[in-house]
């Protein structure tokens, strides 16, 4: 059953608007661990998100078997009978729109073999680290969303690739790659380089001292910080109070060197969308403008609610952003860090967590390559550190951006990231013991 039938059979019964949203993915993964391949998977999912409404009710459910189509539906009806209405909901996009094409190539990527990569990469770098670890996938996306006013078809893959690698003292570093353009592909055989210079960089490590410190971000980091950014624009969010956003639409809260947009018309990364949920055709659009908040994200009920026009951001319940774009700089990468005369060059991090949203509080884990720089060159590397700073504070100290981005994915903790180096001042080092 494709979405269109499903939108057909759902709107017999006693519903005003529907939604239906069909989402088919394909995931090969190929995990690697001290120098070794050890499993191959791969999943084939298929699924339905549906939402209907009635008035001002509305009600979300998901089917993962056509089968159990019917006896959802039957339960839905029957739950927004009970339901309130939602005085936070308006309507769902009622304009008709003609939709974009695709601008990637994904011929290449269709045909990558991720095992034979990983492989030619461990024979190519095992001599140069004690073990070598981390994960790559190959991801196929099928979405059909079905409106009563739209519909549209939207196809999608990528490569994913992280990795990390432990000197002889076990200390680690990393690198991210990910592309939804066969243009891109080339660089992937770049990670093992980069991954090696820094690894040459590591040495010893010795437990690092708290102060404040100018800092280059590597793209790893930085992706990191604002992929925690770019969802508190959500008009949702920032209605909720849980966002440092709320009450700073048109100020400056950042260098008027950073720029930083939800951009789903970067056809070469994979969180890319021709439209979103209701039907309303995707943007790049600009969170933070040389350093000013303009614009929240919006859905067709916020966007009323604000006054404001949808951004082409509706998830099925609130706004949700799609990918990370952050406007590149001048400089470059190997410069920043050479214009160090006491501060840090930091490749990752995790476990990042607020204490106050409103204020982008926050403290996250730097990790895999923490780089002590004393008069523009790497003295030696630090663990047990941790930052411990705001969002506003950073942003505020980006004194430089380099031209050259990078693609990232990792795990939940970085979105679909382009993303370059940044030069901060001031960046607040706390021990994370």
């Amino acid at each position: 059953m494709d979405a269109v039938e499903a939108y057909e059979f759902i709107k017999k019964y006693d519903f005003e608007e529907v939604i239906v949203r069909k989402l088919s993915t394909k995931t090969q993964q190929v995990k690697f661990s001290n120098n070794e391949i050890d499993i191959t998977n791969n999943w084939d999912e298929t699924g339905f998100d549906i939402y209907v409404t009635k008035g001002r009710k509305i009600y979300n459910f998901d089917v993962k078997n056509e089968k159990d189509l019917e006896k959802s539906v039957i339960n839905a009806e029957k739950a927004l009978r009970l339901l309130e209405d939602n005085p936070d909901y308006f309507k769902i996009n009622s304009e008709k729109y003609q939709y974009r094409s695709r601008s990637n190539r994904i011929i290449k990527i269709s045909n990558f073999d991720i095992s034979q990569f990983t492989k030619d990469f461990l024979e190519d770098n095992i001599k140069f680290a004690k073990r070598i670890g981390g994960t790559i996938y190959k991801k196929s996306m099928e979405l059909e969303v079905v409106t009563n006013y739209n519909n549209f078809k939207d196809l999608n893959k990528s490569i994913e690739f992280n990795v990390r690698a432990f000197n002889e003292n076990d200390i680690p570093t990393q690198q991210s790659f990910a592309t939804s353009h066969d243009d891109d592909l080339e660089n992937i055989y770049k990670v093992g380089e980069e991954l090696r210079n820094h690894l040459r960089m590591l040495g010893k490590t010795v437990q690092g001292s708290e102060g404040t410190y100018h800092a280059v971000l590597h793209p790893l980091f930085f992706a990191s910080i604002v992929s925690y950014t770019l969802p508190m624009a959500s008009a949702y969010q920032v209605d909720s109070g849980i966002s440092f956003f709320a009450g700073r639409l048109n100020q400056k809260i950042g260098s008027s060197l950073f720029t930083l947009y939800d951009d789903a018309t970067d056809d070469s990364m994979f969180g890319s969308r021709i439209a979103d949920d209701e039907g309303v055709p995707t943007k790049k659009t600009p969170v933070i403008e040389k350093g000013f908040v303009k614009n929240y994200l919006h859905n067709t009920s916020t966007a009323i609610k604000f006054n404001s026009e949808s951004t082409g951001n509706a998830g099925i319940i609130s706004p949700t952003p799609w990918q990370v774009s952050v406007e590149p700089g001048t400089e470059d990468p190997k410069e920043m860090i050479e214009s160090i005369r006491d501060g840090l060059y930091i490749v990752n991090t995790w476990y990042t967590r607020f204490q106050d949203y409103r204020e982008g509080i926050f403290s996250t884990i730097p990790r895999d390559g923490i780089y002590r720089i004393k008069n523009g060159e790497v003295i030696e590397s630090w663990t047990g550190m941790r930052v411990s700073d705001s969002l506003i504070n950073i942003f505020k100290g980006i004194e430089g951006v380099s031209r050259e981005t990078k693609k990232v994915k990792w795990w939940d903790e970085t979105m679909y990231s382009k993303v370059p180096y940044v030069y901060v001042s001031k960046l607040n080092i706390t021990k994370s013991k």
